[in-house]
């Protein structure tokens, strides 16, 4: 009987931590370009009830695909944030960053995106957005970082 607790014990620790989330470092980030990545249509396909709901969601979807927002992660904790919206580049902002205890990017604002208590932690080769909800961190699904290059 001792043996199967203890098998059970250690699936229950191995699965939790199969699913957590990856900690990010500061030197996964340091040096590197990523994009933004609205991905609404996912959710609309889940979400919209009726007819209406899904063609207003795609064509924001489509206005979303001409907008861009990049952030180039320099040493130092500085951030570089462009836009490039319908083919018009805005010009660069500097921002600030930094990787918590836990191993969560929290990134400043700036100008033109509100990182809005946003939460960033890895989810493989990708960054997912998190929000705090009654204490909890809940995934946006629509909205995560790709990278885009390296140094």
């Amino acid at each position: 009987m001792e043996k199967y607790s203890v098998f059970l014990f250690l699936s229950i620790v191995t699965t939790g931590v199969l699913l957590a989330q990856s900690r990010i470092r500061e030197s996964d980030l340091e040096g590197t370009t990523w994009k933004m990545v609205f991905d609404i249509e996912h959710e609309a396909k889940d979400d919209a009830d009726t007819a209406f709901e899904r063609i207003i969601l795609s064509a924001v979807d489509g206005l979303l695909d001409e907008i861009h927002v990049y952030f180039e992660f320099l040493e130092d904790n500085r951030m570089i944030v462009w836009v490039d919206a319908f083919g018009v580049e805005d010009e660069e902002e500097d921002s600030e960053w930094y990787v918590n205890r836990r191993g969560e990017l929290i990134m400043g604002d700036a100008d033109s995106v509100s990182a809005d208590n946003t939460i960033w932690m890895r989810d493989g080769s990708r960054i997912s957005a998190y929000k705090k909800k009654r204490g909890r961190l809940k995934r946006s699904d629509e909205i995560y970082l790709k990278r885009v290059r390296r140094r």
